[in-house]
């Protein structure tokens, strides 16, 4: 009987399946609606696109997401057996139009996005008639105020407005928009301080501004959004401290405040975040110790405190279970010898201690954990190839670093170079925690070997060189806008900005590659002229919030370089180095050529005289054995004197009869009289001849 039952269950879900489908089938939008999603169309700059009744049937989306344009039109099935748009989606096309009024013709549109496109003006004042829940207008050309009207739409609970051009401040009116769930006002052009009036939004889950010029300090009201999970002020201009208050956020997984002003602020109070993921508190002023807590938060996967004014020592690192890229470069620890806990490879973690300890103005800075680090020599040039293979360029080779990997806590420097360079950051939201996205390359251009290939970073990129010589050089460095295309087209709306810093002091602040070389995928160098003092250079390019982070698409943001030039103008290839060389191999060469003429005329001669005389075993017999010994051995003696002897010397007066030979044939330099030391920064063009000293050098024999 159950079977039965069951049998007759499955049979009515079916038939009722096959009707509300031959329903949906059958059911059509009103003219109206197709009029006015024609009209959206031409107002958005789509003008060959046409809709008909069937629209609803519309659904193309690119098979790579956040690759190829979207077309999606969403409707529901009204009581009058007929469709009603309830959604609609034209994300990256390239629209070029305005926002469309007509969009107040579709009484059942709740879900408008319009990202990733090339619209400009502002938002119609007609959609404050409307009940729409989402907005996103992201990544497009939008200006002026955000309109007020915009806070009637009281139902909302998504607005994204980030990466466009509004300016002024942020209405006092959002505190209507108690529904909102998520609001993204980053990278904007947004002033003054926070409304109050923002505290009445008591159900924000995501509160993003990143990327304004707002002032005064972070307000204590965001202790009224509990629900809080991911809260975002990098370089929005606000002053420190960060405000007891955030201790009550308890929801947060995700923390990012940077480049706040002020200096000796204390840690924030997060201990009650048991799940948080990922805490950057970057460049906040934040000084004292490192609070023990942190190691018990055991969802945290990213720690990024650089920048701040931390003491003391680092605690054991590999406490954290979950804990995947760390960096506490930039601070005032406790110098980490090779034998502390944190100097120690860890599996399956990042850890960049760059700069990282109080007085790090010496090696030590640029080479954590190395001990009693000293130069073998010193250089008066470099030139590396940011992201490439080496490649020479006018004369001069580029080393590469293009086999190198990164991360969001990379530190690299070998043996065989005299420089080495810092990465860290996690590019934002791109799902990529590995950070494979290290060194960019555009699609296709006809920029030369040096710039088809360039570095990134998302926080910070430093270069540095060590084992230079102290004096005056010209720095070049190389860029070009890779990630950008001109054009109309939202790949042109992004904006990478950056800092540079050359020997810790600021030389250009908001630097963008593309205004300064009049366009994306065009080459730009930037010359200056630096004083090495202590044998190093430090170049750091800084990312500190500025600029935008999804376009063309998420995670494309933060320092970019294609190569870096350093040449000591004044440098020029010492003679000493070179003379020793020369007058050995020249003064060998001729020795032995020397040498085996005086031997085989000698050997012409006595056997003339065997023969003559027939006093056989009274004369020396010489093989060719015994002439390569000879010869060697002078060989080997001018060798020990130009290169292998504490004192270098320079003989000046080779000749045979200043080669003597003893019992066992063994040759002796002698005769020293015009010989001299080679004292290092002096030539040996001018000299005074000081006569004929008959001395043996002893120590020749190899």
């Amino acid at each position: 009987m159950s079977f039965l039952k069951l049998d007759l269950l499955l049979v009515s879900i079916l038939f009722l399946s096959c009707l509300w489908t031959q329903v949906l089938v059958s059911a059509t939008l009103p003219r109206a609606e197709v009029d006015a999603l024609n009209q959206i169309a031409k107002t958005m700059g789509a003008r060959d696109w046409t809709f008909d009744a069937n629209a609803c049937d519309l659904n193309e989306t690119p098979i790579v997401l956040e690759e190829g344009p979207t077309r999606i039109i969403t409707c529901n099935l009204g009581i009058d057996n007929t469709s009603h748009i309830t959604e609609i989606q034209f994300k990256r096309c390239n629209l070029s139009g305005t926002l469309p009024p007509e969009l107040v013709q579709l009484p059942s549109i709740q879900k408008v996005d319009f990202a990733y496109n090339y619209l400009n003006g502002s938002i119609p004042v007609e959609w404050a008639l409307l009940q729409l829940k989402f907005i996103s207008v992201f990544g497009n050309r939008l200006s002026g105020n955000i309109p007020s009207h915009l806070t009637n739409i009281t139902s909302l609970t998504y607005l994204d407005i980030e990466a466009n051009q509004f300016s002024g401040t942020v209405p006092e009116e959002f505190r209507k928009l108690v529904n909102l769930g998520t609001l993204r006002l980053s990278s904007n052009q947004l002033s003054g301080s926070l409304p109050t009036g923002l505290a009445e939004l008591k159900n924000l889950t995501d509160f993003r501004i990143s990327d304004n010029n707002f002032n005064g300090s972070i307000p204590e009201f965001i202790q009224n959004w509990k629900q809080l999970d991911r809260l975002e002020m990098q370089g929005s201009e606000f002053h420190g401290p960060i405000p007891s208050s955030i201790s009550v956020l308890e929801k947060l997984t995700q923390l990012r405040i940077s480049d706040i002003a002020g200096r000796n602020h204390p840690f924030p109070d997060l201990r009650k975040m048991a799940g948080i993921k990922r805490i950057i508190l970057r460049n906040c002023g934040i000084s004292g110790e490192f609070p023990e807590y942190i190691w018990r938060m055991n969802n945290l996967r990213i720690l990024d405190l650089s920048f701040n004014r931390l003491t003391g020592k680092i605690p054991n690192v590999a406490t954290p279970p979950s804990l995947k890229f760390m960096d506490l470069s930039y601070n005032n620890f406790t110098h980490q010898n090779p034998e502390q806990p944190a100097c120690r490879e860890i599996q399956n973690l990042n850890l960049n201690l760059f700069r990282s300890s109080s007085g790090d103005s010496n090696l030590s800075g640029v080479l954590p954990c190395r001990n009693n680090f000293k130069c073998d020599r010193y250089w008066h040039s470099l030139h590396i190839n940011c992201g490439g293979n080496e490649v020479k360029v006018n004369g001069s080779t580029f080393e590469g670093d293009g086999q190198i990997g990164g991360g969001a806590a990379t530190y690299h420097s070998q043996d065989d170079t005299n420089w080495g360079f810092s990465s860290s950051g996690d590019f934002t939201d791109d799902d990529d925690e590995q950070n494979r996205r290290y060194i960019a390359t555009p699609d296709s251009s006809n920029l030369s070997e040096l710039y088809i290939n360039a570095r990134i970073a998302p926080l910070s990129l430093t270069y540095f060189g060590y084992c230079l010589d102290n004096g005056n050089y010209t720095l070049s460095l190389h860029f070009a806008e890779v990630q950008f295309s001109n054009g109309i087209t939202f790949f042109s709306l992004g904006r990478r900005l950056f800092d540079i810093y050359i020997q810790d002091k600021l030389v250009e602040r908001n630097f963008d590659i593309k205004a300064e070389a009049s366009g994306a995928l065009k080459p730009v160098a930037r010359p200056y002229n630096v004083t090495v003092t202590n044998h190093i250079i430090e170049i750091r390019f800084h990312w500190a919030g500025k600029g935008t982070t999804a376009l063309p698409k998420r995670g494309v943001y933060g320092p970019l370089v294609s190569a870096i030039s350093l040449n000591d103008p004044n440098f020029k290839p010492e003679k000493k180095k070179v003379v020793p060389i020369v007058v050995g191999v020249v003064a060998g060469l001729s020795l032995i050529i020397l040498a085996f003429g005086i031997l085989g005329w000698r050997y012409y001669l006595r056997t003339k005289r065997r023969k003559e005389r027939g006093r056989e075993n009274c004369e020396l017999e010489l093989d060719w054995p015994t002439r390569q010994k000879i010869c060697l051995g002078i060989a080997r003696g001018l060798a020990f004197l130009h290169e292998e002897s504490r004192f270098k010397i320079v003989h000046r007066d080779i000749k045979a009869t200043n080669v003597l030979l003893d019992r066992d044939l063994n040759p002796k330099i002698s005769d020293f009289g015009l010989a001299k030391l080679d004292e290092g920064d002096k030539t040996h063009i001018s000299t005074r001849i000081a006569g004929t000293m008959p001395v043996i050098y002893s120590k020749m024999e190899s």
